[in-house]
């Protein structure tokens, strides 16, 4: 192979690199983030612009994740969704997830930082952060 080629192999392997760390996008709006998935060093988002992001969740164990300071450059809303249907009987222990979305408001820089903790307890046993550019 020759050094162009091998150049050339270099730079679209980095770029492809690069490219599997960001989140998913449904709609060109929407950046969505699993509990796996981590946020980039600097996520650049535009005005109107959602972050996503499905946490698992059981409630029955006291872990629940909850958001460390409420945002102020967006509007969040938090959903639970149940791994249950609406015709089984609750059961103790069956968890769910989760849901945080994060709609930019207005420019700036902030960080979002959720943490899966017990109310009762100081530490968390996981946390979810991401350092956020709105223009």
């Amino acid at each position: 192979m020759n050094l162009k080629a091998l150049s050339l192999a270099a730079v679209l392997g980095l770029g492809l690199a690069g490219c599997s760390s960001m989140s998913s996008t449904v709609d060109g709006k929407t950046h969505i983030f699993t509990g796996q998935q981590s946020c980039p060093a600097l996520l650049e988002m535009d005005r109107g612009q959602t972050i996503e992001v499905i946490l698992d969740e059981n409630p029955s164990t006291g872990y629940v994740w909850t958001v460390a300071e409420n945002p102020k450059l967006f509007k969040m809303e938090e959903i639970y969704e149940s791994d249950q249907t609406k015709t089984e009987v609750p059961t103790v222990g069956k968890g769910g997830q989760k849901i945080y979305r994060f709609t930019a408001l207005q420019a700036g820089q902030e960080q979002l930082h959720l943490k899966h903790a017990r109310a009762w307890e100081n530490t968390a046993i996981d946390e979810w952060k991401c350092r956020v550019r709105i223009s």
